[in-house]
Protein backbone atom coordinates (compact mmCIF):
# COMPACT_ATOMS: atom_id res chain seq x y z
CA UNK A 1 0.00 0.00 0.00
CA UNK A 2 1.13 3.51 -1.22
CA UNK A 3 1.70 6.08 1.81
CA UNK A 4 1.62 8.70 -1.91
CA UNK A 5 -1.44 11.03 -1.72
CA UNK A 6 -3.73 10.56 -4.42
CA UNK A 7 -5.67 12.68 -6.95
CA UNK A 8 -9.13 12.11 -5.39
CA UNK A 9 -8.06 12.86 -2.00
CA UNK A 10 -6.65 16.38 -3.17
CA UNK A 11 -8.61 19.68 -2.53
CA UNK A 12 -8.69 22.54 -4.21
CA UNK A 13 -7.32 25.51 -1.62
CA UNK A 14 -5.44 22.58 0.05
CA UNK A 15 -2.12 23.20 1.21
CA UNK A 16 0.40 20.72 1.85
CA UNK A 17 2.25 20.15 4.84
CA UNK A 18 5.32 22.67 4.32
CA UNK A 19 9.21 21.25 4.00
CA UNK A 20 11.66 22.89 5.97
CA UNK A 21 14.86 22.85 5.64
CA UNK A 22 18.05 25.00 6.87
CA UNK A 23 20.97 25.95 4.45
CA UNK A 24 24.04 25.68 5.11
CA UNK A 25 27.49 25.99 3.99
CA UNK A 26 28.20 22.07 4.06
CA UNK A 27 25.39 21.38 2.28
CA UNK A 28 26.48 24.10 -0.21
CA UNK A 29 29.42 22.38 -0.85
CA UNK A 30 28.02 18.86 -1.04
CA UNK A 31 26.20 20.22 -3.66
CA UNK A 32 28.38 22.25 -5.79
CA UNK A 33 31.13 19.63 -5.61
CA UNK A 34 28.29 16.48 -6.97
CA UNK A 35 27.50 19.05 -9.42
CA UNK A 36 30.33 20.50 -10.27
CA UNK A 37 29.48 23.36 -10.26
CA UNK A 38 32.99 24.84 -9.39
CA UNK A 39 31.35 28.64 -9.27
CA UNK A 40 33.18 30.66 -6.72
CA UNK A 41 30.22 32.43 -5.61
CA UNK A 42 29.08 29.47 -3.98
CA UNK A 43 32.50 28.42 -2.00
CA UNK A 44 34.67 31.44 -1.81
CA UNK A 45 33.57 34.38 0.85
CA UNK A 46 36.39 36.66 -0.69
CA UNK A 47 35.47 36.37 -4.03
CA UNK A 48 32.11 36.11 -3.28
CA UNK A 49 32.05 39.71 -1.54
CA UNK A 50 33.21 41.41 -4.18
CA UNK A 51 30.36 40.46 -6.62
CA UNK A 52 26.91 42.44 -6.70
CA UNK A 53 25.45 39.93 -4.17
CA UNK A 54 27.79 40.79 -1.39
CA UNK A 55 28.54 37.28 -0.32
CA UNK A 56 28.60 33.15 -1.01
CA UNK A 57 24.84 32.44 -2.48
CA UNK A 58 23.54 28.54 -2.65
CA UNK A 59 23.14 27.51 -6.36
CA UNK A 60 19.65 27.95 -7.88
CA UNK A 61 19.07 24.65 -8.66
CA UNK A 62 19.66 23.26 -5.22
CA UNK A 63 17.31 25.60 -3.78
CA UNK A 64 14.72 24.80 -6.09
CA UNK A 65 15.16 21.05 -5.54
CA UNK A 66 13.73 21.98 -2.18
CA UNK A 67 10.37 22.12 -3.61
CA UNK A 68 10.64 19.19 -5.84
CA UNK A 69 11.50 17.28 -2.58
CA UNK A 70 7.86 18.56 -0.85
CA UNK A 71 6.38 16.88 -4.06
CA UNK A 72 8.00 13.85 -4.51
CA UNK A 73 7.48 13.30 -0.45
CA UNK A 74 3.65 13.93 -0.72
CA UNK A 75 3.19 12.19 -4.46
CA UNK A 76 5.87 9.46 -5.94
CA UNK A 77 5.81 9.06 -9.45
CA UNK A 78 2.94 11.70 -10.02
CA UNK A 79 5.82 14.08 -9.72
CA UNK A 80 9.00 12.22 -11.20
CA UNK A 81 7.37 10.76 -13.95
CA UNK A 82 4.79 13.72 -15.02
CA UNK A 83 5.72 16.69 -12.95
CA UNK A 84 6.14 20.23 -13.92
CA UNK A 85 7.95 23.11 -12.16
CA UNK A 86 7.81 26.60 -13.36
CA UNK A 87 9.39 28.78 -11.27
CA UNK A 88 10.84 32.31 -10.68
CA UNK A 89 13.64 32.45 -8.24
CA UNK A 90 13.25 35.93 -6.78
CA UNK A 91 15.90 36.33 -3.87
CA UNK A 92 19.23 34.35 -3.40
CA UNK A 93 19.66 31.94 -0.80
CA UNK A 94 22.76 32.27 1.58
CA UNK A 95 24.14 29.86 3.93
CA UNK A 96 21.98 30.04 7.37
CA UNK A 97 18.83 30.47 5.87
CA UNK A 98 16.17 28.54 7.18
CA UNK A 99 13.44 27.26 4.28
CA UNK A 100 10.35 26.36 4.13
CA UNK A 101 8.84 24.95 0.72
CA UNK A 102 4.79 25.39 0.42
CA UNK A 103 2.79 24.32 -2.23
CA UNK A 104 -1.38 24.73 -2.63
CA UNK A 105 -3.58 23.17 -4.90
CA UNK A 106 -5.09 25.90 -7.15
CA UNK A 107 -6.52 23.53 -9.81
CA UNK A 108 -7.54 19.86 -10.56
CA UNK A 109 -7.86 18.88 -14.14
CA UNK A 110 -7.78 16.32 -16.77
CA UNK A 111 -4.83 16.38 -19.52
CA UNK A 112 -3.07 14.00 -22.15
CA UNK A 113 -5.19 11.00 -20.78
CA UNK A 114 -4.17 11.80 -17.17
CA UNK A 115 -5.45 13.70 -13.66
CA UNK A 116 -3.48 16.30 -13.18
CA UNK A 117 -2.97 18.72 -9.83
CA UNK A 118 -2.00 22.21 -10.35
CA UNK A 119 -0.18 23.82 -7.55
CA UNK A 120 0.99 27.12 -6.46
CA UNK A 121 4.50 27.03 -4.82
CA UNK A 122 6.41 28.97 -2.69
CA UNK A 123 9.85 28.73 -0.91
CA UNK A 124 10.07 31.13 1.39
CA UNK A 125 12.98 32.43 4.10
CA UNK A 126 12.82 33.10 8.13
CA UNK A 127 12.21 36.51 7.13
CA UNK A 128 8.61 34.93 5.26
CA UNK A 129 9.90 36.81 1.79
CA UNK A 130 9.85 34.74 -1.25
CA UNK A 131 12.98 33.39 -2.61
CA UNK A 132 11.47 31.10 -5.35
CA UNK A 133 7.66 31.31 -6.89
CA UNK A 134 6.00 29.75 -9.21
CA UNK A 135 3.80 26.78 -10.47
CA UNK A 136 3.74 23.06 -10.30
CA UNK A 137 1.93 19.89 -11.69
CA UNK A 138 1.71 16.64 -10.57
CA UNK A 139 0.32 13.74 -13.30
CA UNK A 140 -1.78 10.95 -12.23
CA UNK A 141 -2.27 7.90 -13.51
CA UNK A 142 -6.32 7.89 -13.96
CA UNK A 143 -6.41 4.86 -11.43
CA UNK A 144 -4.42 6.37 -8.68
Amino acid sequence: MSSYRTFEELNIGEELTPLIKKMTQEKINRYVSIAEDYNPIHTDEEFAKKTPFKGIIAPGYQTMAYISELLSRDFGNAWYVGGKLDIRMVKVVRPGDLLTARAKVVDKKEEGGKNVAVFEVHLINQNNEDVIIGTAEAAFNKNS
